[in-house]
Formats: C-alpha cells, structure tokens, sequence
C-alpha cells in the first residue's frame, strides 16, 4: 500500500515539474518570419516584395551572391526602410546571376530594441551576352585548351566549337564557365557560348558571345633536348627567342613579373614577323643578374576588328641565370 502511494505521488511529482517547464516564460522570443517574392527581373535588375513582420519598426534588406554575403549587406543596414515599406528595386546587377536577398527588422519586447532576420530568397536576373570570354591556357604536351568566361549563374551554357572558319566541330550544354578539350597542336579552332536560364517556368536565352579563335601559345626556344632555354639576362636586359605561331597574325606580347601568378607587366610589343626581342627595362629599372623573374610570351589575333590572345599556361622562370618552364596558377 505505501508503495502504491509513494508511486502516486512521484507521478504527480514529475507532472508538476512538466507543468511548471511549459508555463515558464522564455528568456528569448523566436524571430518572426516574412515571404519574399521576386515580382520583376531584367538583366541587370530585380524588384522584390516581402510581407509585413508583426511588429517591425524598420527593415534593412541586404543582396549577395551567396546567403552569408546577404546576411552581412542586411546586418549592416546598406539599405534600411521603414515599417510600411513591402519592396524595392535592386539595380546595377550581373546579367544572368543568383542572388540572394536577406530581409532583417527591428522590433521592440520588454528588454528593448532587437534584430532578427526575417527571410533569405533567391532572385535572379536574366542573361545577357556572355563577357570576359578568352583562352586561358593551351598546353602543347597535353594537346589540351582551356576556355573561360565570367560566370552567369542562374542556368547554364550552350557552346560551340568550330575550326578557324567556322565549322562547327561539337557543341553542347556546359554547367560550368569553362571548357577543356584535346586539340591538334598545329591547328586553330574557334569557339563561342551563351547562358540559358529557366526563370519561373521560362526560359531565356542569353545572345551569343563573339567568337574568339584558338592557338597555341608561343614557346621561349630550347634546345638540349629541351633543358635549357634561349632566355638569358646580358647587360642588364632581358634576351629572348621563341617559336614563331603562324595564326598570331597581330604579333606578339612578352609579359614579365617577380611572381609566378600575379603581377604580369606587358614589356614589348613586336610585329607577326619577329621571333626575338632583347626588353631594356622592367618597370623602369634593368634586369639583374641575380635577380628572379617570370616570363611568357603572348600570340594576338586580329579578326573581324576583334583582338584574341593565347593566354598564358607556361610561364619561363629566370633564377640567378637558370632557367626552367613552369605553369601558371593564377587567375584570369
């Protein structure tokens, strides 16, 4: 029997402690929530609308290309409006982009003036004409190309691959801004993209980029089966011979930096003729023997009143009088 009591009452015991964890205010209220709808877009602007947040005394919206880029933009009050306000217009946007929009808002409880964020969403703007399309390396051991361009988020790309006169050779779907793909050293190619994004049940198509041609970069001149190189420094200047590239119909561009990946300074521009130069001066002092420098040479192409280059894979580094090929890790 007093078991049976005993029972009841640590029953009624753990009630009371439950009763008493559910009634027992919160030190912290939960932050309010609002819906955030992309009502217009173009390619360099979006408008969006949020609902009103119960209780908000001023909204601060923040956009970026990824949440926490929007986060910080809204928690630092770039754009603040106040409690009636339900929309505004981004401008000055990337066409064809992901952006996400943050909105936060102040409020007052019993222990002041607070912040929550109330909503993020992803808004987009349509795609335009692809830029900064360009051949970013060529490397001649691996017959390989690598193309770039700057990124159009919100979809994807179609590509074509041509010869020099426009043939198409492959085409296809990229989700990615580059292209790789095994070449003939001795060849040029052609090649051109777009961005396509589906936007609300939608699909828009960006125009076509110009189209840029392919070669391959031209080669500071070895020799010893190739372990040296006809690169030097004499009497303070930089010498040097390379492989001519008969697609450079603009010439060339010898590039030199103390860096491997950053820092280039073009030093000489030449005629489609000439396969050697001898550059006086680096940033307005001579070239020192003992000194460390990074070198490329540049083919250019003229067409159709545009200029196309071959970028930069190999780069030649000159160290104390020796030197050695290399690639280059930076960026485009």
């Amino acid at each position: 029997m007093r078991n049976t009591k005993q029972s009841k009452k640590n029953i009624y015991a753990v009630l009371l402690i439950f009763l008493m964890l559910v009634l027992m205010p919160l030190g912290k209220s939960y932050a309010a929530s609002s819906v955030i709808i992309q009502t217009k877009l173009a390619a360099d602007s979006a408008t969006v609308n949020w609902s009103k947040v119960t209780g908000a005394t001023e909204y601060y919206l923040g956009i970026g290309e990824s949440k926490d880029e929007a986060d910080k933009d809204a928690t630092a009050h770039t754009l603040v409006f106040g409690p009636d306000t339900i929309n505004y217009t981004f401008t000055g946007l990337k066409p064809g982009m992901n952006y996400y929009v943050t909105l936060r808002y102040k409020y007052t409880d019993e222990e002041g003036e607070k912040e929550e964020n109330a909503s993020t969403a992803l808004v987009k703007t349509i795609p335009d004409k692809i830029r900064g399309l360009t051949q970013a390396r060529w490397y001649i051991h691996q017959k390989t190309v690598y193309v770039t361009w700057e990124a159009q988020t919100a979809g994807h790309y179609e590509y074509v691959l041509m010869n020099k006169t426009g043939k198409k050779i492959k085409s296809g779907d990229l989700y990615t801004n580059s292209f790789d793909r095994s070449i003939e050293n001795s060849k040029c190619y052609s090649f051109k993209v777009r961005a396509i994004a589906m936007i609300n049940g939608k699909t828009y198509e960006g125009a076509w980029s110009d189209r840029i041609y392919l070669f391959a970069q031209p080669m500071i001149k070895s020799y010893n089966y190739g372990n040296d190189f006809d690169l030097k420094i004499s009497g303070g200047k930089l010498i040097l011979k390379w492989d001519k590239v008969k697609y450079a119909n603009a010439g060339y561009r010898i590039y030199v930096s103390k860096k491997r990946d950053k820092d280039y300074v073009k030093v000489a521009s030449l005629g489609k003729s000439k396969n050697a130069a001898t550059v006086k001066k680096f940033k307005g002092k001579s070239y020192k023997n003992n000194g460390t420098y990074y070198v490329f040479v540049q083919g250019i192409r003229k067409s159709g009143g545009r200029i196309g280059t071959t970028g930069i894979g190999y780069v030649w580094e000159y160290k104390k009088g020796r030197v050695r090929r290399t690639y280059y890790h930076g960026k485009y």
